[in-house]
């Protein structure tokens, strides 16, 4: 069991796992190296730890600590076939607090991911990755560079991002991609922050030997606040990518870019880019990967330029056991120029680990901590910590 199944342990599966963006991707045929169908699956979790969660106090004290009681239930199934190959996961949270009763919550999670087959030549891949939570606890742990969450002290936070690749080949080396894409955030906040961002790409994929592939994609996206105050936008760019992906051994993905920002009849140039880098040492297993991208996360009430890194390091302790760090560190600053909002920087850290009895039953802990620093117009200084230790059974 990896760190990374720790964190759908304690229920904090409600991040989720990655937006769909442009990748490089091979020839359009299914995986056969996947797991065969692993037939429908029901987890339940119970456990307990401490937070100081900077929705507790008003923004003009210091963060105050609370024990708490945790139950979670997680549903998922997944499937495959000549032509197709999907799986899905539904989970459920509920925190109950000892002295904040009043930030109770069930926080909920889906995952979905498919992959059929149109034609001999051709691939429709579908992704939805939604949450809902008013709770820290969810949208403070530690996920890939592409996925981070700005935190703030508000309540009732959700996300969701749809996607639609298809991918056709010309030859055994080239491919055509296309795809859409819709995220939708919504924030309970006293300045209104709601956004829905809608984007379009199109470009090839060739295939260089056995472990390589070139992309060059053509990208549009329009930013929409929902709330008034911020103008529309849009942005019109360029990417990049030089993928390497062996079957074992070193993989890395390395991606440039540039965008042309427009809002309010002006516009800019915006450098973006990607790197990330997974190497299975013996027995350690690193991954690090880092973005600089547009992005309009709903704590920011403009669209922003995001950079955020991530990585993390684990082991297998003997055959029923795991252990895992990570560090991240991120910041956001306005793609508009001065005069909208001053940046946000974020740095964390943590540790995880987890003890199986038996394939049904496992035993896991996670500590964490994340410091934020921002002006007092998003929310000002906020550091958040927390305890957790949760044990797992699989019901079905």
């Amino acid at each position: 069991m990896t760190w990374r199944s720790l964190v759908l342990i304690l229920g904090a599966s409600c991040i989720p796992a990655g937006e769909a963006h442009a990748q490089v991707a091979r020839v359009p045929v299914l995986d056969r190296t996947v797991p065969r169908d692993e037939g429908f699956k029901l987890n339940i979790g119970v456990g307990g730890g401490y937070t100081t969660n900077p929705t507790f106090v008003p923004s003009s004290a210091v963060s105050s600590g609370d024990s708490n009681a945790n139950l979670s239930a997680g549903i998922m199934n997944r499937k495959t076939s000549p032509r197709t190959e999907w799986s899905a996961r539904y989970d459920a949270y509920y925190t109950h607090y000892q002295s904040n009763s009043q930030f109770d919550t069930t926080n909920h999670a889906l995952n979905f991911d498919g992959r059929y087959l149109t034609t001999p030549r051709s691939r429709l891949s579908l992704a939805e990755r939604f949450f809902y939570s008013r709770n820290p606890l969810q949208i403070g742990a530690s996920s890939p560079a592409d996925d981070a969450v700005i935190l703030t002290r508000e309540t009732k936070r959700l996300r969701s991002v749809s996607d639609a690749t298809f991918d056709t080949s010309l030859s055994r080396f080239l491919a055509l991609q296309a795809g859409a894409s819709l995220r939708v955030e919504r924030l309970d906040m006293a300045t209104l922050s709601d956004s829905n961002t809608y984007a379009a790409r199109f470009g090839m994929v060739a295939s260089v030997g056995e472990k390589d592939n070139l992309s060059y994609i053509l990208n549009r996206t329009h930013f929409n606040y929902v709330s008034g105050g911020t103008a529309d936008s849009t942005a019109n760019g360029l990417d990049v990518s030089w993928s390497h992906q062996p079957p074992d051994g070193t993989g890395w993905v390395l991606s440039a870019g540039v965008s042309r920002f427009t809002q309010n009849r002006s516009g800019q140039q915006v450098l973006t880019g990607e790197g990330s880098l997974h190497h299975r040492f013996r027995p350690f297993d690193f991954i690090v990967d880092y973005r600089r991208r547009l992005d309009a996360d709903a704590a920011f009430a403009t669209v922003s330029v995001a950079q955020d890194a991530h990585a993390a390091i684990s082991r297998g302790i003997g055959r029923s056991g795991s252990l895992g760090l990570f560090g991240e560190y991120g910041t956001r600053s306005s793609a508009a120029g001065t005069g909208v909002r001053p940046p946000v920087t974020y740095t964390g850290g943590g540790i995880h680990g987890s003890f199986s009895f038996d394939p049904r039953v496992s035993l896991s802990f996670d500590a964490r901590r994340r410091k934020q620093t921002a002006d007092a117009a998003v929310g000002g200084d906020l550091t958040y910590d927390s305890i957790l230790v949760g044990l797992a059974f699989q019901v079905i």
